[in-house]
């Protein structure tokens, strides 16, 4: 099993960290473009795998030893019927000599890359902010998906808004998300009880099975929930931002909504 950092409080904001390689593998040597692809499997890891409707994180693996190899991640992915989690990218050709280039209990450094995780973890935040504006306008609708990808983000919702009641209703939305980011309200990250979770994301209304994000063969499992300020709480295994005030810098927003067979998709976004 590998140990993700980013879950912790703390870690959420740690993009790199020191690990012991567990498991790579040569997938394919390119002549033409001089590279070698490989995966990579260490002991712990501080890049977010893709998952939760959040992208894979990006950065590099670097041997701590001679000849400090360098692999390109490209994709993170975790297996989890065994927790394991596989880091695939590319080392240049003349670093490889056919023998295993990252060597089984030698020490790496694992670095995200930062701007990317700064920008990833607006998106997802910002899909966080989305359901508290939905509160604020009155909305009483089950949160069902969200989509945290930089290209075309939304979150969609259990309900239907009249179409004479749509502009109407955008407009409030807009102005509440642009609130909630003016308010600089901090997010808040936890790991509690499967009981203390239902409580604090079902205190206003039943909108999650906090069972269904439980690994149920653990003996005493735990449920990581993010909030925004005291207002909404859900479980959330995503990486996030400190405030809601960060939100500012590339100015996102509410970009639109569009309502069909009982579900609402709110889009949001970045300003272009």
């Amino acid at each position: 099993m590998t140990t993700l950092v980013h879950l912790s409080k703390d870690g959420n904001f740690q993009t790199r960290t020191e690990a012991t390689v567990v498991g790579c593998n040569v997938v394919d040597e390119n002549e033409i473009i001089g590279e070698v692809v490989v995966e990579l499997q260490v002991d712990v890891t501080s890049m977010h795998p893709q998952g939760g409707g959040q992208p894979t994180d990006i950065g590099t693996i670097t041997l701590l030893c001679e000849p400090h190899t360098t692999a390109k991640i490209s994709k993170v992915t975790l297996d989890r019927s065994s927790g394991i989690v596989t880091h695939t990218g590319v080392i240049g050709l003349n670093s490889f000599d056919g023998k295993e280039p990252f060597p089984l209990q030698s020490k790496v450094e694992v670095s995200a890359d930062a701007e990317n995780r700064q920008l990833l973890s607006e998106c997802h935040s910002a899909g966080h902010v989305v359901d508290l504006a939905m509160e604020r306008t009155g909305a009483q609708m089950t949160p069902i998906k969200g989509y945290h990808f930089v290209q075309g983000p939304y979150v969609e919702y259990k309900g239907s808004i009249e179409a004479k009641e749509r502009e109407d209703f955008l407009s409030r939305l807009r102005e509440a998300f642009a609130a909630i980011i003016e308010e600089e309200i901090e997010l808040n990250i936890e790991t509690v009880t499967v009981e203390e979770a239902d409580k604090l994301c079902n205190r206003r209304a039943q909108n999650f099975n906090v069972k269904e994000f439980i690994d149920e063969g653990e003996p005493n499992p735990t449920v990581r929930v993010v909030s925004v300020g005291d207002d909404i709480t859900c479980p959330c295994g995503g990486t996030h931002i400190k405030s809601t005030g960060e939100l500012k810098r590339r100015s996102w927003g509410v970009k639109g909504l569009k309502c069909k067979k009982g579900v609402v998709r709110v889009r949001y976004g970045p300003s272009e």
